[in-house]
């Protein structure tokens, strides 16, 4: 009995695939064929950010109609499926009847032209045979599994286990920014360690934001994880640019005490100087002979050389020869420096800039105590930061 039904199977098969154009769709020059399709995603298998591609393992269902190969029931069953009365025990019309083929089938009908759109490479399981299989019904339906493709557009949206980045990016980072605030605590004396702690927090950011480029797609739009690198670097170097205010404040404002009291040193010296320093008629003419002297040497000798401490004498005691002399120095010293401030006039706007800058710098409150700075630092940097993580983590992960 099994043996018939195999036979028969097997001479229906043969007789519809007589006369069959593999080229020709169904219905050909007709209306056209509506093709169902199904697919089951059983896994991911990788997924590559630097690639930017994705593997997966999938089910691909594809069903038809096709007429050609339309059979019927009573050509397989024959007479084995009549009763003793003679008559047919099938009550349907044979449409329900399927006979499960191998996919090799496949390759003697015709089957949809479906692909993939942005596919690279795939194949068809073959193990232990290749995994297609054709499920042909007696009104000439068919349904093909996993069939002949190449291309197949689909759109998948992918959400990314925020887990490992926070424990491999964001958690350094953030340490990083928070270990750039210890200088903040260090004196501000110590320039060699608080430089050294500056530069290497700046480094070690650099070193963490090149790591996730090279690990993720180079794409044309920002991505979070690049504004979040980018903030905690800010944050980093504006720590290392603390310091320098600080470092410039104070040996800034000790080198103007210096210079200020070596002023006021040198006006004391200098007005006791002329209080107690009178001269003699001879030796103001001496005087006068050495500053009128072709030799320059002679001409830049200090006054101490000629000055002796003797009775104040009337400067209408004095020959007129240096009287006249003296008159003419000094005019000509002033005619020297009348040329050169005219000669070093400077434009108009520079000059109005030059003011504006002085008025800014002089409405600017003077730092008295540099360690003002670092006390406000302390408070500043990290309540910045942590609301920039607020407002970050509360948009990206409500987005």
């Amino acid at each position: 009995m099994a043996a018939g039904r195999l036979e028969n199977v097997t001479q229906t098969i043969s007789r519809i695939l007589e006369g069959y154009d593999i080229r020709l769709r169904p219905n050909f020059g007709g209306e056209p064929l509506h093709v169902g399709m199904d697919l089951t995603i059983a896994s991911f298998d990788a997924i590559s950010e630097v690639n930017m591609d994705y593997t997966i393992t999938m089910y691909l269902n594809q069903y038809w109609k096709d007429e050609r190969l339309a059979f019927n029931a009573f050509a397989l069953w024959g007479d084995n499926q009549k009763d003793q009365t003679g008559e047919i025990m099938i009550e349907d019309d044979g449409a329900n009847d399927v006979i499960t083929l191998s996919g090799d089938f496949a390759e003697k009908i015709w089957v949809p032209d479906t692909f993939f759109a942005n596919d690279k490479n795939s194949f068809l399981h073959d193990v232990t045979e290749r995994n297609k299989l054709v499920r042909l019904a007696g009104d000439g339906a068919e349904k093909l599994a996993t069939g002949i493709y190449q291309r197949l557009s689909l759109s998948f949206k992918l959400q990314r286990n925020i887990g490992y980045f926070v424990f491999q990016t964001y958690l350094p980072s953030i340490l990083i920014v928070m270990l750039s605030w210890v200088s903040f605590w260090i004196n501000h004396e110590a320039t060699s360690a608080r430089v050294a702690l500056g530069i290497t927090t700046v480094l070690t950011m650099t070193t963490i934001s090149t790591g996730v480029r090279s690990s993720l797609p180079r794409i044309s739009y920002v991505k979070a994880i690049d504004i979040y690198l980018v903030m905690c670097f800010v944050f980093v170097f504006a720590a290392l640019l603390e310091y320098a205010a600080v470092n410039y404040t104070y040996w800034g404002a000790r080198a103007k005490k210096k210079c200020k009291k070596n002023k006021e040193a040198e006006r004391k010296v200098f007005g006791k100087a002329e209080k107690t320093s009178t001269c003699s008629a001879d030796d103001i003419i001496e005087l006068q002979d050495i500053r009128m002297s072709p030799i320059a040497s002679l001409r830049n000798r200090h006054y101490s050389n000629t000055i002796t401490t003797t009775d104040s004498v009337d400067s209408t005691k004095f020959p007129p020869s240096f009287r006249i002399a003296r008159s003419y120095g000094s005019s000509t010293r002033s005619g020297l420096r009348y040329r050169n401030s005219r000669g070093q006039g400077r434009p108009k706007m520079l000059h109005a800039i030059k003011r504006g800058a002085s008025v800014i710098k002089a409405s600017i409150p003077k730092i008295k105590d540099v360690n003002v700075i670092d006390k406000y630092s302390r408070v500043i940097f990290p309540v910045s930061f942590a609301a920039f993580n607020a407002g970050y983590w509360i948009f990206y992960v409500l987005e």
